[in-house]
């Protein structure tokens, strides 16, 4: 993978206007603070990252956003299946701990969520940089960080054994959520995007 510095510069202001413009979407929505913030762009080593993935043994709930365009590419939340209930509760406007279990109205939420994030990083992307660029249907997982990370990883169909991640904080009413936010890519795929 070759991207130059100058490119991952370019790369990463185009994630922090996406990921801003999510983020404010999704405090309207909630009526509540909700914060998405950038922690780093980086190309790294597929094995380093699933490796990483498969120790963290917590059970999660994640989103999985297909983007088709000139700059095709995939999202990948996900957060840990607590985490998820805190959002059905804010979404649903219940008390916080409502939600106790899994249920069609997590899942929804979570859906919900991804459609939030794709819309927004879509929108940026195009407005800003005259890209091409369609979400399509969010698919919703409950099941291991690193069963899911894998997914990502088959479904990008990688040729290559690094990757260009991109993770964030999440926070919301003043508690940060531990989640992993990841965007792929080949690099064929982001040079189109910055020319």
């Amino acid at each position: 993978m070759n991207i130059t510095q100058d490119r991952m510069k370019i790369i990463e202001i185009m994630a922090r206007l996406s990921i801003d413009r999510a983020s404010r979407a999704l405090s309207k929505i909630l009526r509540t603070g909700a914060m998405i913030t950038l922690s780093k762009v980086y190309i790294t080593d597929l094995s380093e990252t699933t490796e990483k993935m498969n120790n963290d043994l917590r059970e999660m709930t994640g989103v999985m956003v297909d983007f088709k365009g000139n700059i095709g590419f995939k999202l990948l939340f996900m957060l840990p299946v607590n985490g998820s209930f805190i959002l059905t509760d804010l979404f649903l406007r219940q008390p916080a701990g409502t939600t106790k279990e899994y249920s069609e109205f997590t899942e929804s939420v979570i859906q919900e969520l991804g459609n939030i994030l794709a819309s927004h990083i879509s929108n940026a992307m195009v407005s800003d940089f005259d890209a091409t660029l369609v979400p399509e249907p969010p698919h919703v997982h409950s099941d291991y960080a690193g069963v899911m990370f894998a997914n990502l990883v088959m479904e990008q169909g990688m040729m290559d054994d690094k990757l260009l991640l991109m993770e964030t904080k999440f926070e919301i009413c003043k508690n940060e959520l531990e989640c992993y936010l990841f965007f792929s890519a080949g690099d064929d795929v982001l040079c189109k995007a910055i020319r």
